[in-house]
């Protein structure tokens, strides 16, 4: 009789010690996906694209992050990609960038080649622009990018804790690299 009691008082043992274990598996999930699901944004200021041109590629940070509404001062110093005729720019955006509505700028040597892509939430994850650009009507000449832009309306939080909106440039310049 010892016995089947001792059997009894193991198995209620298993299977309690086995209820907290699957509560316990349980809440450390429910509470990951939880802080994953509300972990804060990174601000703009601290996001980043990635230009690159064969071998070369560099991390771009916003040229210009201003609250939207407010009047942008001047941005900070553009970075500069080498690029030759014929090259092909590939940027590479972060998720917080193209999971909504953005914008990007090639402007070329011509204004008449400038060129302006809108895309929506998760149209594309990057974009290829090339260097050279067919000559516009009237011209022999291939224009040659000068710059690069990248606009989105992300959100941040402001001094106060504030959710706010901010207009955000990325910026690259080009130059044709020496010994081409």
């Amino acid at each position: 009789m010892a016995t089947r009691k001792e059997a009894r008082h193991r198995a209620v043992l298993q299977v309690s010690a086995l209820a907290v274990v699957t509560t316990i598996i349980v809440a450390v999930i429910v509470l990951g996906v939880t802080w994953f699901n509300n972990r804060p944004a990174p601000h703009p200021s601290e996001v980043a694209i990635t230009v690159s041109n064969g071998e070369e590629s560099i991390e771009i940070f916003p040229y210009q992050v201003c609250e939207l509404g407010t009047e942008c001062g001047e941005g900070g110093e553009i970075p500069v990609i080498d690029a030759a005729p014929g090259d092909t720019l590939t940027i590479e955006l972060d998720e917080s960038i193209y999971d909504h509505d953005w914008s990007l700028l090639s402007i070329y040597d011509n204004p008449g080649a400038n060129d302006q892509q809108l895309h929506g939430p998760h149209d594309a994850t990057s974009a290829e622009v090339p260097v050279s650009a067919a000559p516009p009507a009237g011209s022999e000449e291939e224009p040659q990018l000068v710059v690069v832009e990248v606009n989105s309306a992300m959100l941040g939080t402001d001094d106060e804790g504030n959710e706010t909106v901010y207009a955000t440039v990325w910026s690259v310049a080009t130059q044709s690299p020496t010994g081409r």
